[in-house]
């Protein structure tokens, strides 16, 4: 017995030897048999378009639709861009395996390609209202694409050229933005140190003015005040601005900005600079930041970008604006651009995030509710709504369906899901980023305080919720949500930085608290009506809101903008009371206000909410009467109750009764329900073509298939 087991061990391991040696040949069909599997159904098939998505598309992106989709075609067409077939379709997008170094040629040979293709004729050039709304609808295609590549670009050409559009004067138009147009000078944007981000008025490089030769000086006093996370900078600039404080005999005139050389045309460094790099990130890793320390660098009298103020050639400081602190304001407005891009691509960014994860979540399924039965599309679990809608929808709560509902669950439409109501939230900053743009196009020197506080505003509350959106999105892709191709999880951090640069959030939602304070306070101080930043509803009577509120006044915009309105006066209200009250005590009114933290935060995100709530209404006017504008219609209301149900300070202060909280919470899950068919129509009129997209939000088992992994 013993010699026959041995036998028959001894034959089964010769087997197994023998299988791993030979190889027979390859059948020329998949390994995989056909079977009674998943198959994916695509979502067109059985979903309805209610209203017309081309003409909400044209709401929605409105504006440069052509533009637009010409320079995606330019990009599809492109090898530099990287396209690749996954499950029968092509998709354009960076290859994130390459080093860093790579990454930021890629950018460089992606900007030359654009160049040759006329993409940014007139982006310097040309003025005027459509010059400028062209400009920055190809940014937003770029940016669909690939951050790196938008950020690198709006560095050049929104920060190193506008501010030599903005801030200089014909010498330096005349000089500098033909070539800056060309690429025949690459240009940075030396503000933030080591030290000073925000607080600009801080920084802690020094200039001075040498009269015998008619130059200026630049220097790096101390480590702190090494130029830091400088887009371009380590590796393809040539020339930058250069923030720093500017010393006259002796006297500090401020913050000023300068034109430096820092490279030659062969890429050399030039001498008394020194150009490190920052190295890898989180994200943007297209875009080659630098730190640079300037030792005795001197340039030309004539590099000073002088609109609000210059030096004479025997060293004279001349202003026509005496206060420094004007000076410093009017010198600064011009830089708005960039809180208006970064505003608008976190849009663009949250809208590539849901058109994913809800095209994924209407064919991807899970589970049967029944024995044997049809397993549950994503889309149609409370669960799936109950984890998600907090963070994305401004807090959208759900009801619980009966036990009968849930028995039957693949053939219901459950009400409310999370993607569905962050693209509710999203169609109105869709909206309030179009008001934003074109407050930035038309702007006058009487709308510049406007334009700082609502781009301030706007630029905080959209890049926030872009994070909160690719989060949730990324969960709700599961783990298809974490490979690098299916961009969502990808996106986070490339996007992360938009909540610091240009302003950190907190910051500017501070700022905006600050405006409406002053205000508020000049108002008060003349006896005078509210006019402007859409206070003027503080000149009316307190709007009250009804203790028992129905469905039709829930409804109703009247109503949901007096509650916002309620909301945001009352704040202001007492903002300035709390203020004031501890200035009484002797508080200075900087430590007063900060102090008042708590307060200027609900504040500030008051008057964003029914800032937002307007460009809503007012978009929804201009649309005539029919499906698309009840769509609307719904859109709006989902947006306003979602407000008032997050925010507890509708509750905190007493603006809603708990009954009328409750009545909110129950109009919200009804929207929901209703709204819950338009899903993929919502997510189909955002404008961006299947290649920008990703495998998982078409033909997921395709693109995953052994055929595929062949390729």
């Amino acid at each position: 017995m013993a010699q026959e087991s041995s036998i028959n061990t001894a034959s089964r391991r010769t087997r197994i030897l023998n299988n791993h040696l030979v190889q027979y040949p390859s059948k020329p069909t998949s390994c995989l048999q056909s079977n009674s599997c998943l198959s994916y159904t695509l979502p067109e098939s059985t979903e309805s378009f209610g209203f017309d998505i081309k003409e909400m598309r044209k709401i929605v992106d409105f504006h440069n639709l052509e533009d637009r989709d010409w320079l995606f075609g330019v990009i599809k067409q492109g090898r530099v861009f990287n396209g690749k077939e996954r499950g029968g379709r092509l998709f354009v997008s960076p290859d994130y395996n390459q080093t860093m170094e790579q990454q930021r040629e890629m950018t460089m040979k992606r900007i030359e390609y654009l160049l040759e293709r006329g993409a940014f004729d007139g982006w310097l050039t040309k003025k005027g209202v459509e010059a400028e709304l062209k400009k920055l609808s190809l940014l937003e295609v770029i940016q669909i694409f690939d951050h790196s590549l938008s950020v690198k670009i709006g560095v050049h050409f929104f920060l190193w050229g506008g501010a030599i559009q903005f801030m200089g004067t014909k010498r330096h138009h005349d000089k500098w933005l033909r070539d800056t147009e060309t690429y025949a000078m690459k240009g940075c944007f030396s503000m933030t140190e080591l030290g000073h981000g925000s607080n600009v008025r801080g920084i802690e490089t020094v200039t001075t003015y040498d009269s015998k030769t008619g130059e200026f000086v630049i220097n790096t006093p101390c480590e702190s005040a090494q130029k830091y996370w400088i887009g371009g900078a380590a590796n393809h600039a040539t020339h930058t601005i250069v923030f720093s404080q500017l010393n006259i005999n002796g006297v500090n005139e401020g913050v000023h900005a300068f034109i430096a050389q820092i490279r030659d045309v062969n890429g050399n460094i030039l001498p008394n600079i020194c150009i490190a790099d920052c190295g890898h990130k989180i994200g943007l890793n297209g875009v080659d930041n630098g730190r640079i320390w300037f030792d005795n660098l001197r340039i030309p009298r004539e590099n000073l970008l002088n609109l609000v103020a210059d030096v004479s050639p025997d060293g004279q400081y001349l202003s026509a604006i005496k206060d420094p602190d004007q000076r410093f304001a009017a010198f600064l407005a011009p830089l708005t651009s960039g809180r208006v891009t970064i505003a608008t691509s976190a849009i663009y960014s949250s809208k590539i995030g849901l058109a994913i994860a809800i095209r994924y979540a209407l064919s991807r399924r899970a589970f049967s509710m029944t024995p044997n039965g049809p397993e549950v599309l994503l889309l149609d679990y409370p669960s799936h709504q109950r984890r998600l809608l907090p963070l994305l929808a401004k807090s959208c709560s759900i009801c619980n369906e009966s036990s009968n509902a849930l028995g039957n669950a693949s053939s219901v439409n459950w009400p409310c899901n999370f993607c569905l109501t962050a693209a509710y939230c999203l169609y109105a900053m869709s909206f309030g980023g179009n008001y934003l743009k074109m407050l930035y196009v038309n702007r006058t020197p009487e709308s510049a305080k406007t334009l700082h506080v609502v781009s301030s505003a706007f630029k905080a509350i959209f890049t926030w919720h872009n994070m909160r959106t690719l989060q949730e999105c990324r969960e709700a892709c599961g783990g298809q949500g974490l490979k690098t191709e299916n961009r969502v999880g990808h996106m986070k951090g490339e996007f992360d930085v938009q909540s610091t640069f240009e302003g950190d959030n907190n910051v500017l939602m501070q700022q905006v608290s600050k405006a409406l304070l002053s205000e508020y306070v000049a108002a008060k101080k003349k006896n005078k009506p509210f006019k402007g930043l859409g206070l003027e509803h503080m000149n009316g009577p307190v709007p009250v809101i009804q203790p028992n509120l129905t469905s039709t006044t829930l409804r109703s915009s009247q109503f949901q903008m007096n509650a916002h309105c309620l909301r945001e006066r009352d704040l202001l209200n007492r903002f300035a009371a709390e203020i004031s009250l501890y200035q009484s005590n002797g508080e200075s009114k900087e430590r007063a206000f900060i102090l008042s933290y708590q307060l200027a935060e609900d504040l500030g995100r008051a008057f964003s909410d029914r800032a937002i709530l307007q460009t809503f209404i007012d978009t929804e006017s201009n649309v005539s009467a029919g499906p698309l504008k009840n769509v609307l219609g719904l859109l709006r209301s989902m947006y306003a109750l979602i407000c008032l149900e997050e925010d507890a300070a509708f509750l905190r202060y007493g603006y809603l009764s708990t009954d009328n909280a409750a009545a909110v919470r129950k109009e919200v899950t009804k929207l929901c329900r209703e709204l819950r068919p338009h899903a993929l129509a919502l997510v189909s009129s955002l404008g961006i073509p299947d290649a920008f997209l990703s495998p998982i939000a078409f033909n997921w088992i395709d693109a995953n298939s052994w055929s595929s992994a062949q390729q």
